[in-house]
């Protein structure tokens, strides 16, 4: 059962003259320089206006969407995440990830009034909002849970097995949650506030675009198959056998009944052919006539069409397509240019780009950090061979899949192996499994050169994804992230780690050596040297193992014995993982 916590640049660029509206005092830095990166955008108002919110200035920019303008630029936050509007009562919800706050307010006279912000939890990515904003969901990443804000705001957080990201309002009062790493669905009752159901569409991971069919009988889910004996070589790649970027029909029935197969009767459709790639699917939505639209935020395109007729078209947007706004009356979508600060204007039926709404003044790349021109080459699925796919495609948002790869980096095939997170990676060189890539440069050249198979950058590039990577922080342990920290179980757990000589391999401040060991593992061509991953962050995983066969820490020690003799006691075991949850 789960437990609750309870607590109280283009044709149509934005004109010069538009900023001549932006007159509050939270607005006067439209006019310098700066990254925005919207991330959700919402069409208000019967279509007269488009909120979007923008992450890295913890801004919703108000637009008239008719005039292809911004009407004001305001300030709600630190890091904005998700946003939710409820038309029926003119409610908006935005989550502030930096905070830790869902942040509820109302729309009026082209501003947002009466903010509220509610103390939510670690890490919000994402939030859903109740038809007559009854209630709120609210995706907590790293804590692993979802937390349902209520009319009287009050929080309950519901424990989920897998770390949630993006979300979907159901009918009868309930949410979709998706994994942000995996390949599991949730159903959230909010009313009841419980989790009713967690079920794994098997096999897939990136779960990026949610959304009710037009008929409202169907769910649409985009994602990504990584298939663990693709090779990266041209036939593998064109074909899809190494990486595939599908778009996924289930049906709501399915969805909604938990002694359903989601898979009874499921559709899946390629996205991308033999010419082009589609990498990096993400948000998704169905036109009243029946069209499918997916954000590409991979290529920085819109593809419309009809997937059962195998019709495709699409239209250039901008980098990092990643949300939808659909305008049925004007027959019109506007797509959110993450990494171009933009929103592009679509008429979906003549599948043309219309024009481009700037968001303001934004740095040239010079001006840019290397970091921030690095996590744009990190999702830019150009830089693989026909825009099949990005870093970011198994390393999702540079954690990772947890899915099996044969890409090389041990000079083998027919090997596959976990894919390692990257979130911490500047304190654990050497690199790949075999420890032989001396440092981060040298692994995203192979990456790009041999494993993507796209064509050789140039080396600021490389300087630039590299700087990127080394900024990552490490993933914080699941309790540390609940607040859930038992010192006394930490130190009996330690002294195990101690006796057990774990520090031998796994040294701290990292938690990992530079060596290689023979841990009584081996793989198909017989290589029983490993290099150990680092183990701050290892609640987060997702599996374990080079191969993945430890689906838990406790199978890690209990199945597998991994370095623990049959004479240590279960007690201990117990201990020795509850240490390892909080590093």
């Amino acid at each position: 059962m789960p437990r609750f916590v309870c607590c109280s640049l283009t044709a149509l660029a934005l004109p010069l003259f538009a900023w001549l509206l932006l007159a509050s005092a939270d607005e006067k830095t439209a006019e310098t320089p700066r990254l925005r990166r919207p991330i959700a955008v919402a069409l208000v108002g019967d279509g007269k206006r488009l909120l979007v919110a923008n992450r890295d200035t913890g801004t919703i920019s108000i637009i008239d969407p008719k005039r292809k303008l911004v009407v004001r630029e305001q300030a709600l936050g630190k890091r904005l995440s998700g946003m939710a509007y409820a038309t029926k009562k003119n409610v908006l919800a935005v989550t502030d990830e930096t905070q830790g706050e869902l942040v509820v307010a109302s729309f009026k006279n082209d501003r947002v009034e009466g903010a509220k912000r509610i103390a939510v939890g670690p890490n919000p990515v994402s939030v859903a909002i109740a038809d007559d904003a009854s209630w709120q969901s609210v995706a907590l990443l790293w804590a692993r849970q979802i937390a349902i804000v209520d009319a009287d705001r009050q929080v309950a957080r519901l424990d989920l097995p897998f770390a949630p990201r993006r979300q979907l309002l159901l009918p009868g009062d309930k949410a979709l949650v998706a994994d942000a790493f995996g390949d599991r669905l949730a159903v959230i009752d909010a009313k009841a506030k419980r989790v009713q159901s967690v079920r794994s569409l098997a096999v897939v991971h990136n779960l990026r675009g949610l959304a009710l069919t037009a008929d409202g009988k169907g769910v649409l889910v985009t994602n990504q198959t990584l298939h663990s004996q693709g090779h990266p070589n041209v036939g593998d790649i064109r074909a899809g056998s190494m990486l595939a970027n599908n778009l996924q029909r289930l049906a709501l029935g399915n969805v909604l009944d938990p002694l359903t197969s989601l898979l009874q009767n499921d559709q899946t459709y390629p996205l991308g052919d033999i010419e082009r790639g589609a990498g990096d699917p993400a948000a998704v939505a169905e036109t009243p006539d029946g069209r499918i639209l997916v954000a590409l935020a991979g290529t920085g395109e819109l593809a419309i069409g009809q997937p059962q007729e195998a019709l495709w078209n699409r239209t250039a947007v901008g980098a990092g397509a990643s949300a939808l706004a659909v305008d049925s009356a004007a027959g019109l979508v506007y797509v959110a240019n993450t990494f171009d600060d933009s929103i592009s204007i679509v008429d979906w039926k003549a599948a043309k780009t219309m024009g481009r709404i700037a968001l303001g003044v934004a740095p040239r790349p010079d001006q840019m950090t290397p970091e921030q021109r690095g996590e744009a080459h990190f999702h830019d699925a150009k830089l693989s061979l026909d825009g099949w796919f990005s870093c970011h495609s198994c390393h999702t948002d540079g954690h990772s899949n947890a899915r099996l790869n044969d890409n090389l980096s041990d000079g083998t095939l027919g090997t596959p192996k976990r894919v390692l997170s990257l979130l911490g990676v500047n304190d654990t060189a050497p690199l790949a499994w075999n420890g032989k890539t001396k440092d981060i440069e040298s692994q995203v050249r192979n990456s790009i050169v041999s494993t993507m198979q796209g064509k050789k950058p140039s080396d600021d590039v490389f300087r630039d994804l590299s700087a990127y990577l080394r900024s990552l922080p490490p993933a914080p342990s699941i309790a540390a992230a609940r607040g859930d920290k038992d010192a006394s179980a930490r130190k009996r757990g330690e002294t195990v780690f101690a006796k057990l000589k774990c520090a031998g391999c796994h040294t701290p401040p990292d938690y990992t050596t530079p060596e290689t060991y023979d841990v009584g593992l081996r793989d198909e061509a017989g290589l029983t040297q490993f290099n150990p991953p680092s183990l701050r962050g290892v609640s987060q995983a997702g599996a374990w193992l080079h191969d993945g066969r430890a689906r838990s820490l406790r199978e890690v020690f209990e199945r597998y014995r991994h370095r623990v003799p049959e004479d240590v006691s279960p007690s201990d075991v117990s201990d020795l993982i509850r240490f390892l949850e909080e590093l």
